[in-house]
């Protein structure tokens, strides 16, 4: 997994227009993108859905419209967006759609440092936290799912697809 500061620094150079930097930025973050879609999608939209997040996110770097943002922040809001249209098109249902109520927040703390993989600071500018907020949220998330009625739950919830 790349560290925060090497997609800025493949951000940074996509936006001067190269076209091999888009390509090595495309290839650094669609891995986590599709990581996300499907744990919080059904896997028939989940991998249109992380398309059309990717292409969202390579517009925005290419026009510049998102410059005084964290690239991570872009990612994150761009992939929500993705989300929540395949979501109100009625297709839910990946393994983290609806763990046991869990609130949103802790939720996309969980997906983000469990599933896609990026490290509390990562996550902190990926949410517009901080790294503290972060790990209570996932403190919290955890603690909500050790309650689960079942030893296998969290791993049901948890497995990604």
């Amino acid at each position: 997994m790349l560290q925060e500061g090497a997609l800025e620094v493949l951000a940074a150079a996509a936006r001067s227009g190269s076209n091999d930097a888009m390509a090595d930025l495309y290839a650094a973050f669609r891995p986590m993108v599709v990581l996300r879609c499907r744990a919080e999608l059904d896997r028939t939209v989940s991998d249109s859905a992380a398309d059309a997040s990717c292409l969202a996110v390579l517009e925005a770097v290419r026009d510049g419209s998102e410059l005084n943002q964290p690239f991570l922040r872009l990612l994150y809001a761009r992939t929500s967006v993705a989300i929540a249209r395949a979501a109100s098109d009625g297709f839910s249902g990946g393994p983290l759609a609806s763990p046991t109520a869990l609130p949103v927040v802790e939720r996309d703390v969980l997906v983000l440092r469990l599933i896609v993989g990026l490290g509390t600071e990562a996550t902190a500018t990926s949410l517009a936290r901080t790294t503290d907020e972060v790990s209570l949220d996932l403190h919290r998330a955890m603690q909500r799912l050790r309650k689960l009625p079942s030893a296998n739950a969290i791993r049901e919830i948890l497995t990604p697809i």
